[in-house]
């Protein structure tokens, strides 16, 4: 009976994110799950709940293709995503970056409610549901709102229009675009309690804990620019968690196009919680000759994250911790590590003037990925140099995980760290500006048409 509701209730979910809008689906018969081993089983659906919004990825600067490498693209609006087009997506097109997370949200507020009606079962294993459904719906929500509204900005955010907070089951309710601030308050409430009801630690990197949901906590505040609270989220997360891979350790003979990273994800020891991108996959990842020239000389990341195409010289990412899955081609990872965190953590460090210490963290990770016995210890005479420095690690370390994107929106804030994006194309210049409207996606037509959401300017 169980897996039957799960069944008949991932269909309907499908339907939500799928060939109808999101809120113009009405199922025949409601058949809920109501018991916390039914919620558990939705939780377990990797393929829903570990799947997050990476088109962004397609727009950054990162990514570099040539003229048949950009016709290879699977679907037309990633075209036009690659060259910043005023119009992006068709009015018939199913936008999974949009669709995915409101899916997620569906599973989520059903199970809270589900909890809410029915309070038997064990207090640590309903603590633990309700933790990562609130883990979910929180990342789900960031995902959202920094794929489709403005950078978070304190002076505006509680006018910039956001996306549709939607915090119960029922579909048929009406919505508006909530305000960036609401947005935010939700997601910080959401990821708050997951740190409280979550267990340290899981035997399931697809399964959050509370490393996850303060590692988590430590990206939002970064996005937000609160950095002494991404600091002490940071900190609490590597006081859970903090082993880093030695990349010296690392047989490149295993880091081949088809097969998992030469770490097996579930055994690596820097992952804190793996969740995957909706953007292309890796086979479509060539990284702009700028950014890989930006690996030096016995940095192992060049070897292990990148192959040479023979035919043309470009190199192709291939160092996803995803495995192929279904697909037999790796998705990019777009989840959670300590890397990420010691990155978090010396932004923040230098951002507050402390820049022995922005460099001591990266000096801990960049001993395990630099060959034996070659690399320099990095030093800074400032802060505003070891934030530079920073920066430039972060870029290196953190390639195609769909955080380009929130990167280059949050650093456009500050004139110093502004970047202007250029392309050429078909003989054509194509320029990305600091700021400008082409960096939020549009809502999905079909969204605008039967909700009446205000549509973001392009």
């Amino acid at each position: 009976m169980k897996r039957s509701i799960y069944i008949i209730f991932a269909f309907i979910a499908a339907a939500l994110a799928g060939c109808k809008d999101y809120l113009d689906i009405q199922p025949k018969d409601k058949l809920i799950p109501g018991t916390v081993e039914d919620f558990r089983l939705l939780l377990d659906d990797q393929w829903t709940m570990t799947l997050t919004p990476g088109l962004g990825d397609i727009m950054t600067d990162d990514l570099s293709l040539s003229e048949s490498q950009y016709g290879d693209l699977s679907q037309e609006y990633q075209q036009r995503l690659y060259t910043w087009s005023k119009d992006v997506f068709a009015a018939d097109e199913d936008i999974r970056d949009w669709g995915a997370p409101y899916k997620i949200i569906f599973y989520v507020n059903t199970i809270l409610e589900g909890l809410a009606a029915n309070p038997a079962g064990l207090p640590e294993t309903r603590n633990q549901v309700e933790g990562e459904a609130m883990f979910y719906r929180a990342y789900a929500y960031f995902n959202l709102v920094n794929t489709f509204a403005k950078q978070y900005n304190v002076a505006t955010a509680d006018k910039d229009p956001g996306v549709p907070l939607r915090l119960s089951s029922d579909i048929t309710a009406s919505i508006t675009r909530n305000s960036v601030k609401e947005v935010y308050d939700q997601v910080l409430s959401d990821v708050n309690n997951a740190i409280r009801l979550l267990p340290a630690k899981s035997s399931f990197k697809t399964r959050p804990c509370r490393a996850a949901a303060y590692a988590l906590s430590a990206r939002i505040n970064l996005q937000m620019g609160k950095y002494d609270q991404a600091m002490e989220q940071a900190n609490s997360a590597l006081s859970l968690q903090n082993t880093l891979v030695d990349y010296k350790t690392v047989d490149p003979a295993n880091s081949t196009f088809d097969a998992v990273f030469p770490v097996n994800i579930v055994n690596n020891p820097e992952v804190i919680f793996i969740s995957s991108t909706t953007g292309i996959y890796a086979k479509n990842h060539f990284i702009s000759p700028e950014v890989y020239q930006l690996y030096k000389e016995h940095d192992l990341r060049a070897s292990l994250l990148f192959r040479e195409m023979p035919d043309d010289g470009n190199y192709q990412y291939i160092g996803t911790y995803n495995d192929g899955g279904r697909t037999n081609v790796p998705s990019p990872f777009s989840g959670f590590t300590v890397a990420e965190l010691y990155l978090v953590r010396a932004e923040c460090y230098a951002r507050k003037n402390e820049p022995s210490k922005a460099m001591g963290d990266l000096n801990t990770l960049l001993v395990n990925r630099f060959e034996e016995n070659t690399f320099q210890p990095l030093t800074a005479a400032s802060a505003k140099e070891a934030l530079e420095t920073v920066l430039l690690e972060r870029r290196k370390e953190l390639v195609f995980r769909n955080l380009r994107l929130m990167d280059l929106k949050r650093l456009n804030m500050d004139p110093e760290q502004q970047v202007t994006l250029t392309r050429t194309l078909g003989g054509q210049t194509l320029t990305l500006t600091p700021g400008s409207n082409r960096y939020v996606f549009p809502i999905p037509d079909k969204e605008i048409t039967s909700s009446h959401l205000e549509q973001n300017p392009r």
